[in-house]
């Protein structure tokens, strides 16, 4: 089995781009040509991308003028150089009617996968859209293949999951400070991920800090990220940040999170909406940090996070009970407890030998499976400005590249697009995604 990756090349931090690293290095190991090809434009560039991750050895491919034709085009130049592959795509939303042209003039062999790291309405309407053309789906988790079934149309037998997994050292060591009691120690937390409100709830923080002010919790907060709400959180921390109570750090390379965070901490703070994983959880767990989370959409199905097991819960959204959790980790042995099962987790479902052999077991299945027919379905280029609508998108295509013309993005979002659709109902996704996680929900 030859396997092809497809990837955006813009963002150099993130838990998606971590994965690809591992998931690849560990193929590779096993003695699996693997290829990754990126895009290599003004946004989306290779020679960071390469230079970030050289162990991915990625290759570039290129649209000249920007346009979803473009996009297209370069994809199935793409392909057609590695006509039996199994085509794995990573948020790139072009690679699917790129196949399907392949495939209804019989120039593509080989599978297509669509693997799924988000919770997010637009995904789910390409699956509904593309569901006739992808081989298989594998989804990190087990809530969002309950969502690929019921919402994006994708039959049972073509979804698979696979977690993400993480490395371990060679045996749990308790968090740091490791005293049998904490006296007037400062608790220290950390919260790792990118500042934003929708997924991450940055905002939370101020008042959850606030609410361990008044039960006299004394904390010390490192945050390790960066994002588009950094001068939010900065203004609403700024006088604890100029004490030097909250540490903002910026974001933080992977091989350095372990050594300045993990170890160096004691509880990790997840705030957020909704997960697919998350990584940062089981990176903590697997450095013997206690885990203080929200019961984030994504969080039921999986069930590795168990109240008063495995990590101590709070509501989304609520404050109070998130600092009435933290103040529970006072307690020097609440906190090995939870160090130690978080750790026996990990070791058990999120390791690195586990989940690559999640994904490779997802991989050969769609391998084995019969092949889909040729779709019957040919889906029109959007028009992507007055050229397209006057001649059509593939002669106007014909004539940018002739007279060296092309559109100017200015987000990654726009130049490569991760989806085919514009965001779309995330408030009403969640609401059934959040009652198919609990288990009282149903989708008719």
């Amino acid at each position: 089995m030859n396997l092809l990756f497809v990837a955006p090349s813009a963002y150099l931090l993130g838990g998606v781009q971590d994965w690809l690293a591992d998931l690849v290095a560990g193929q590779r190991q096993r003695g699996i040509k693997v290829t990754v090809a990126v895009p290599d434009d003004a946004i989306h560039r290779w020679p960071p991308y390469a230079e970030r991750y050289p162990s991915l050895a990625p290759i570039p491919f290129r649209n000249p003028t920007g346009s979803e034709a473009g996009r297209i085009q370069a994809l199935e130049k793409l392909v057609r150089a590695h006509p039996d592959h199994l085509v794995a795509g990573v948020n790139i939303a072009a690679l699917y009617p790129a196949i399907r042209r392949l495939r209804r003039r019989g120039d593509f062999r080989g599978r297509l996968v669509m693997t799924l790291h988000a919770i997010e309405a637009d995904y789910f309407a390409d699956l509904r859209d593309q569901n006739d053309i992808l081989d298989g789906l594998v989804v990190t988790n087990r809530l969002s293949g309950e969502l690929a079934r019921a919402l994006g149309g994708m039959e049972a037998e073509r979804v698979f999951y696979a977690p993400y997994g993480v490395g371990l050292g060679s045996g749990w060591a308790e968090p740091a400070p490791a005293s049998k009691e904490l006296g007037s120690q400062p608790l220290r937390i950390a919260w790792v991920g990118r500042l934003e409100r929708a997924q991450k709830r940055v905002q939370d923080l101020a008042p959850i800090l606030s609410a361990l002010d008044e039960k006299g919790i004394p904390f010390q907060l490192t945050i390790a990220g960066d994002g588009p709400e950094r001068p939010l959180v900065e203004a609403s921390l700024a006088g604890r940040i100029a004490a030097g109570q909250v540490i903002l750090a910026g974001a933080i390379p992977r091989s350095e999170l372990a050594e300045r965070v993990y170890c160096t901490h004691q509880v990790l703070l997840i705030t957020s909406e909704w997960e697919t994983g998350p990584i940062v959880a089981w990176e903590a767990m697997a450095a013997g940090m206690a885990v203080v989370s929200s019961r984030y959409v994504g969080s039921g199905l999986e069930g590795a996070l168990v109240q008063g097991s495995t990590a101590l819960l709070f509501p989304v959204g609520d404050v109070r009970e998130a600092a009435a959790q933290l103040a529970c980790l006072r307690n020097p042995v609440r906190l090995r407890e939870l160090g130690a099962a978080g750790f026996e987790l990990v070791k058990r479902r999120y390791s690195r030998e586990a989940s690559l052999a999640a994904w490779m077991a997802a991989f050969e299945a769609v391998a084995d499976l019969d092949p889909l027919p040729a779709p019957n379905r040919a889906i029109p280029i959007a028009a992507a400005g007055g050229l397209d609508r006057r001649l059509g998108p593939e002669t106007a295509e014909r004539l940018r590249r002739l007279l060296g013309r092309g559109f100017r993005h200015q987000e990654a979002g726009s130049e490569w697009p991760h989806s085919g659709h514009a965001s779309g109902d995330d408030a009403s996704l969640l609401e059934l995604a959040g009652a198919l996680d609990r288990g009282t929900g149903s989708h008719g």
